[in-house]
């Protein structure tokens, strides 16, 4: 599959996820529908291209939605799907080892799983990230003073 079919599914998904979050308050169950089929169209992206970070992490995403789901339903399947949505996170996050807020995503999944250690490595791997960022956007502004960004 091209990438321009790739960035279809991705925007046709990220559509999907806009009409859930507009109906979630009112009809969650109508939204939960609507999140997994964008769930489905970002692992056809994931699938049609493995190697990119936003079809990973937007996959990662989507299960993190329907771990939300499980939770507020008070599912005992919920934690096995934080830890789902974590590891795909994890393959999103191997794709671009430098977007602290992938990390974040899977800190975030791991506390919700319960699992204290591998949030806090992730938390600390997504703190450094932060920090590193900052770091160069400073270094950036001492170099080019006139540039406004």
């Amino acid at each position: 599959m091209t990438s321009d079919s790739t960035t279809t599914l991705l925007q046709s998904g990220n559509a999907l996820v806009a009409q859930a979050q507009a109906v979630a308050t009112q009809d969650f169950a109508a939204a939960r529908a609507l999140w997994r089929q964008a769930g489905a169209l970002f692992q056809r992206a994931h699938e049609a291209d493995p190697e990119q970070h936003t079809a990973a992490f937007r996959l990662g995403q989507a299960w993190i939605a329907e771990a939300h789901a499980l939770q507020k339903e008070g599912s005992e399947d919920a934690v096995a799907m934080w830890r789902q949505a974590a590891l795909q996170c994890e393959v999103a996050f191997a794709l671009d080892p430098h977007h602290a807020i992938t990390a974040m995503h899977i800190a975030s999944c791991y506390a919700w799983a319960q699992d204290a250690d591998a949030k806090q490595a992730w938390a600390q791997i997504a703190q450094h990230l932060q920090e590193e960022h900052a770091a160069n956007l400073a270094a950036d502004a001492a170099a080019d003073p006139h540039d406004d960004h």
